[in-house]
């Protein structure tokens, strides 16, 4: 089952297909995501960053130094977390996923 149900919410831009588990429980293998491009990145936020040349749904969080981590929302797929230098410039976001709700950030 998908996230969303019926059609786009307000001010998404597109949608991708999730076809991994990385994302569960909050959107399912097969499910749609909807993004809205632009938008400042907060703590907890998910969006579409750019990961290794690749296009990845991940939870973005910055710690008080600056340093970057995108986290993978399946927390059994913890392997494929990523931390980026403060400063670096390493971390791209195409834009924000919309109707998910909040999720919580995982202890590090």
């Amino acid at each position: 089952m998908s996230a969303f149900s019926g059609s786009a919410p307000d001010g998404a831009d597109f949608a991708l297909r999730i076809n991994s588990d990385e994302c569960e429980p909050y959107i399912r293998r097969g499910g749609t995501v909807f993004i809205r491009r632009g938008g400042e990145l907060r703590d907890g936020d998910v969006g579409l960053f750019l990961d290794g040349g690749q296009a990845v749904v991940r939870q973005y969080c910055e710690d008080w130094a600056g340093n970057a981590y995108l986290f993978a929302l399946n927390r059994r797929r913890s392997e494929l977390d990523r931390m980026y230098p403060a400063h670096s410039g390493a971390v791209c976001c195409f834009g924000l996923a919309l109707g998910l709700g909040e999720i919580p950030l995982p202890e590090r």
